[in-house]
């Protein structure tokens, strides 16, 4: 990482369009970001920053308010650099002194006035936008090329009620006097319409401007405006701020051109989509101008085609649910299903896949508050509109009634799935005889931590089902521990399927107390719901690889993190394993397939560790990876697990290769390993 790299930025109004995508690009390049925003408690604003990778370790959240002068004093301290873009954009406004102005120019100086006071702060980067460039009294036409040297006119804004206009105008010009006087190095970026993808959950307006065309309008604007992607600003900023020689302002739009246009292009795009036809008045149409790309291409800026920013705002618009699903999917998209430890690594995939179903979803967890928890649920698509944390213990009766009360489905994953180890190295799901034996010695311990939670909160839940009459089924995650350990022999021969299941009295008697856990839970809860009369399917997987959408390492993936971390040896363990895509999917199938029933065994291959080990190297040959076995005992011996009933419910299985490099390259995102 370059010197440069490792300092430490601020970047004002960091929950905005623009702003996340500066966050995110800082904290791809190894910046330390503090990002100041009105309420660091709202996840609204905040959960799409803090799922951002690298957000973890280098990313600092700190209140202020735009009209409050000292306000950004503690974010400001200590940066070398500052990026500016928090500012109200809106059009329609009742009061624009209050609504527009005040805080535009207000908070760019409150802002300057923290830089001043800080020693350390290198260079400003300013986000001012073409409001405060082009409009003035000259013509603007095909011919006219608009550059940075343009100023808009105050008055001229002012007279014709273009309050937005005004607000970045008075904004920029004080700014440069304020500099001037305080001999501060700023540089401001002046962007056109900006268009792309959104980071953020809820909508802004420049993408609101999309949404409107292609939302059922009879009519498009009379106007003609630059446009550019969010992510050409973003770079830009970042760009304007480590090029030594970047100086004064920068317009960016890679095309200006009027509404009708727009709609054009959408529609190449989208010949299915209902698009206007006509303009909003019959006037002569606005004519569209050019401006200059001179400037900004002396960053390195190559600007994102329109066409290719206008496909990514819609395709974004449609991850996010703002365009309406069709009536097909209404019916579905209706129902609303509950998802217990919603935080998990399997349920925060179940808790995805809802969602990108029409689902509401209602996910319960310890504690809603704790960003680490809930974070990478509430910046999933479709999480700001339909997802709802709720507050739950599993050892406490009654606990799930409000998350379930009014579900028609219930998907129960919460269980606890760890082991208390020595060597790390050996920890591992469903561990064989060999590995796990000793792990947990202390039977008070484990029933505390492990068989208790697991019990007594599937009942738990299960009791809230009893209560609930809209429920019409039930998906519980056991595990193939509740399976495979009833003392059969295991050989390359053995075919294991539904019909199995654990021996509670060899798991006690071997230690076993992880699988004791699944399996005394699974088994309570068939006794329960036949006596209730409750519909329920269990999807029993084995180890689950695959992506991590939390940011906490949980332990099956830690199973891979210790192969290829440095261990000297691997497990002389032998284990089915299972994408945790597939996982989830599996589900979901289960509730939605009117005739799955009874238990479905998720796994994909069974392999032996040394095998494991084998398609790591293959996929990573630089990796140093153990080269031996933890003991000398013949090597565990795989075995045969049917997918036949798996596959019936549809699961096509992701292969084991994928499934490993999968995990890999998340681990390597999520930063807990570099290579």
């Amino acid at each position: 990482m370059s010197e440069l790299a490792a300092k430490t930025v601020c970047v004002t109004g960091g929950s905005g369009y623009i702003a996340s995508w500066i966050v995110k690009f800082l904290l791809q390049r190894g910046y330390t970001v503090r990002a100041s925003v009105r309420d660091p408690d709202d996840p609204i604003k905040t959960a799409h920053l803090v799922a951002l990778d690298g957000a973890d370790e280098r990313l600092h959240l700190f209140k202020a308010n735009l009209l409050e002068e000292g306000s950004f004093d503690s974010a400001i301290e200590g940066c070398q650099g500052v990026f500016h873009t928090a500012s109200p954009f809106f059009h329609s406004v009742s009061d624009p002194q209050a609504e527009l102005i005040e805080p535009a120019l207000k908070g760019t100086l409150n802002v300057l006035n923290s830089v001043a006071k800080a020693s350390s702060v290198k260079r400003v980067v300013l986000t001012s936008s073409m409001a405060a460039v082009s409009y003035n009294t000259k013509p603007q036409t095909p011919q006219t090329i608009v550059d940075e040297s343009w100023f808009s006119d105050p008055d001229m804004c002012r007279d014709q009620e273009i309050w937005y206009s005004l607000s970045k105008t008075l904004a920029e010009e004080a700014a440069w006097n304020f500099v001037k006087e305080k001999g501060i190095d700023l540089v401001t970026i002046n962007p056109a319409m900006v268009i792309g993808p959104l980071l953020q959950p809820t909508l802004n307006t420049s993408a609101q401007a999309i949404l409107n065309l292609i939302s059922g309008g009879e009519t498009f604007p009379n106007s003609a405006f630059g446009w550019v992607n969010v992510k050409d600003v973003a770079n830009a900023h970042i760009e304007a701020y480590e090029i030594p020689t970047a100086n004064g302002r920068y317009c960016l739009v890679e095309r200006a051109l009027h509404y009708s246009e727009m709609v054009k292009i959408l529609h190449q795009l989208y010949p299915s989509i209902q698009l206007p036809q006509k303009a909003a008045d019959e006037k002569l149409f606005v004519l569209a101008y050019q401006v200059s790309t001179e400037k900004a291409k002396s960053l390195g800026i190559d600007f994102i085609p329109l066409e290719d920013s206008l496909k990514e705002t819609v395709e974004s618009l449609k991850e996010k649910n703002f365009i309406r699903r069709s009536k097909k999917m209404s019916g579905e998209a209706a129902k609303t299903v509950c998802v217990t430890g919603g935080s998990g690594y399997i349920a925060s995939w179940i808790v995805k896949f809802l969602l990108q179903r029409g689902y509401t979803v209602k996910a319960s967890v310890r504690n809603p508050a704790d960003p680490i928890k809930t974070a990478h649920l509430l910046s999933l698509d479709g999480a700001a509109e339909r997802l709802h944390l709720f507050k739950a213990n599993l050892l406490e009766e009654g606990s799930f009634d409000s998350a379930i009360e009014g579900c028609q489905g219930v998907f129960h994953t919460a269980s606890p799935f760890f082991h208390n180890v020595s060597d790390p190295q050996q920890e591992s799901l469903d561990a064989c005889q060999s590995t796990i034996k000793g792990y947990i010695g202390n039977t008070r311990m484990a029933l505390a931590e492990l068989i208790d939670p697991a019990l007594k909160g599937t009942l738990n839940v299960l009791k809230s089902v009893a209560k609930s009459s809209s429920v019409k089924r039930v998906v519980l995650t056991s595990s193939m521990a509740a399976v495979a350990y009833n003392g059969q022999p295991r050989n390359p021969d053995t075919v294991i399927d539904e019909t199995w299941f654990s021996n509670p009295e060899i798991c006690k008697e071997l230690k076993l107390w992880y699988v004791l856990s699944k399996t005394l839970a699974e088994e309570a809860a068939w006794n329960f719901v036949r006596e209730k009369g409750i519909d329920m399917i269990t999807i029993n997987p084995a180890m689950v690889i695959g992506p991590l959408l939390q940011p906490t390492l949980n332990t099956s993936a830690e199973a891979i993190l210790n192969l290829i971390s440095g261990a000297q040896t691997f497990p002389n363990s032998t284990f089915g394993w299972v994408n945790v895509k597939d996982v989830a999917n599996a589900h979901i199938l289960a509730y939605e397939v009117p005739s799955a029933n009874g238990r479905y065994c998720l796994v994909e291959s069974v392999i032996h560790y040394s095998g494991i080990v084998k398609i790591l190297h293959d996929l990573y040959p630089s990796l140093q990876l153990p080269d031996k076995c933890a003991d000398d005992k013949p090597f565990t011996p795989v075995y045969q697990v049917s997918v036949e009933k798996a596959k019936n419910l549809g699961i096509q299985f992701i292969p084991l290769v994928e499934s490993l490099k999968e995990t890999v390259e998340s681990l390597k995102e999520k930063n807990f390993i570099n290579f």
